[in-house]
């Protein structure tokens, strides 16, 4: 039994309804790997190929949408990713996951790769653009989404 599937069993037992932007196919993720010119660790590629983006008991996770690379909002990982970077709250290296309105940003953070092709997931703040400061939350996706999953249905 995959992560994947862990979470989805916890999502379904919450009682909480979580919207999937639906699967994406292996293309269309390398599309997006090409237009943010990196590679997505094994963990969110899983994400990916599960959900695509996901929103859960008030929480998005960025991914990809119907609309694909032309999409022009969020929860569009290139959207979001290319936004952040435009406005100096991300590097070339990250990759954003998630927001929390005017707080933090979470990406990955690929420019770190353990052995297994994972990349740490980062907090960064809206000062990034001035001290460039990356906070380590979570030595993988994997563990970043399960961990906020199962914090999400605590609070429900």
């Amino acid at each position: 039994m995959s992560y994947l599937d862990l979470v989805n069993s916890e999502m379904e037992k919450s009682g909480e309804e979580p919207a999937y932007a639906g699967e994406a196919r292996e293309e269309i993720i390398e599309a997006f790997e090409k237009k943010l010119n990196l590679k997505f660790p094994p963990s969110y590629k899983a994400f990916l190929k599960r959900f695509g983006a996901l929103s859960f008991a008030g929480d998005t996770y960025y991914g990809i949408t119907k609309d694909g690379l032309d999409s022009k909002s969020v929860p569009c990982v290139a959207f979001a990713t290319q936004k952040a970077r435009f406005q100096n709250d991300a590097d070339d290296n990250m990759v954003v996951i998630k927001a929390s309105g005017y707080g933090p940003i979470y990406s990955i953070d690929t420019s770190i790769v353990d052995s297994n092709g994972e990349s740490p997931i980062i907090e960064t703040e809206l000062s990034f653009k001035r001290d460039k400061e990356k906070i380590t939350v979570s030595p993988s996706f994997e563990e970043f989404f399960t961990q906020s999953i199962q914090d999400a249905i605590e609070e429900l």
